[in-house]
């Protein structure tokens, strides 16, 4: 961590960027022979996944954000689950991973049937769904990104098509994001054949009842941004908080008609109206990847690849009490002392066990 950042005093402010790392692993820049790294959180530690597909190797980066330490786990081709967590290769051959609860027997998946290529996957029920595909035509000119929805029994039965969206202007895009909260996926941004698709009618897809839908999403009534929109965009990053006012979708970065987006918004999903964030000027992130951790949802931690490898944070509430202690010690790095002389600083003893980790 910066000296100058360790040095500040400690302050956590709702919509405050902060750096966590400056020094990240070489290997998590894109690369000709690799995607950008994966990003997800578990507890304080920041899971970089990378795949080589020239080699079916893949590299996992975890950064701790607690103690701003990095350590690496490297996993070879052919062992196909990991600790409490099930893993599909695709028919293109990148993974696609769900968590499963401790003791539960693994499905028995005939390896033959790989999930398509796609741009998101849920578990909902007994069944893996997967959003989107490339078809290539026989002459192998024609390329077309659908939003077509597949989904593969996780009780061993199969493929099975689902569905394609009911609307002409949506059934044909491609880069954009899906978003799941609970029973329904959103279709977010992407692009068409001669433009980008805007966010003011999102297709959403039901999980219950398999069946589409189209949302008119309100502008920001108080908006300090030049739009009360978002900007139309490919790629952007996404995830679901929990708010006092209900759920909603956040989405982060991606790339406009003319430019990188670095601002970020939510999307009430009550009131399908959106909230303008913040504008991330400090940097220039051409690719954003974001994620949070179940134990602070409304913590989000946002990595990008724009030459250096970089890691922010920025809280999307308050957080509690609790947790802000905890980063208290972490920023003053009182987790290196030791127990007695956490007791002489008062540090409650349930927090021993979080310091450990």
């Amino acid at each position: 961590m910066a000296e100058e950042v360790k040095n500040s005093y400690f302050a956590e402010k709702p919509y405050r960027l902060s750096k966590l790392s400056i020094v990240a692993p070489n290997v998590l820049g894109r690369t000709p022979q690799t995607d950008d790294p994966k990003l997800e959180c578990q507890g304080w530690k920041l899971i970089f996944t990378m795949e080589f597909g020239c080699s079916n190797f893949t590299q996992t980066h975890i950064y701790n954000a607690f103690t701003s330490e990095w350590s690496k786990h490297n996993l070879m081709d052919g062992i196909e689950t990991e600790y409490n967590r099930h893993v599909f290769k695709t028919r293109y051959g990148k993974r696609i991973a769900y968590d499963y609860d401790d003791g539960e027997d693994l499905p028995e998946i005939p390896r033959s049937e790989h999930p398509l290529e796609c741009y998101g996957s849920t578990v909902y029920g007994d069944y893996l769904y997967t959003f989107g595909d490339l078809s290539i035509s026989d002459e192998g000119t024609d390329r077309r990104f659908l939003c077509e929805i597949f989904r593969i029994s996780l009780k061993g039965m199969g493929h099975e098509y689902i569905s394609r969206p009911l609307h002409q202007n949506c059934d044909r895009r491609f880069d954009y994001s899906v978003v799941v909260a609970e029973d329904r996926v959103f279709f977010i941004g992407g692009q068409g054949f001669d433009q980008l698709v805007d966010l003011v009618e999102i297709p959403v897809f039901n999980l219950n009842s398999l069946s589409w839908t189209t949302v008119n999403t309100k502008p920001d009534r108080c908006s300090k941004s030049v739009q009360n929109y978002p900007e139309a965009r490919v790629s952007p990053s996404c995830l679901v908080i929990d708010t006092c006012n209900g759920q909603e979708i956040v989405i982060a970065g991606g790339n406009g008609k003319f430019d990188n987006c670095t601002d970020i918004w939510t999307l009430n999903l009550t009131t399908y109206e959106w909230r303008f964030i913040n504008v991330i000027d400090e940097i220039n992130l051409m690719i954003m990847r974001v994620a949070q951790s179940q134990s602070h949802p409304n913590c989000m931690y946002i990595c990008g690849t724009t030459g250096n490898f970089e890691i922010y944070r920025m809280w999307l509430q308050i957080p509690r009490l609790e947790t802000m202690c905890l980063e208290a010690i972490s920023h003053y790095q009182l987790y290196k002392l030791p127990d007695t002389d956490l007791i002489k600083f008062r540090v409650p003893p349930k927090f021993f066990e979080e310091l450990k980790k």
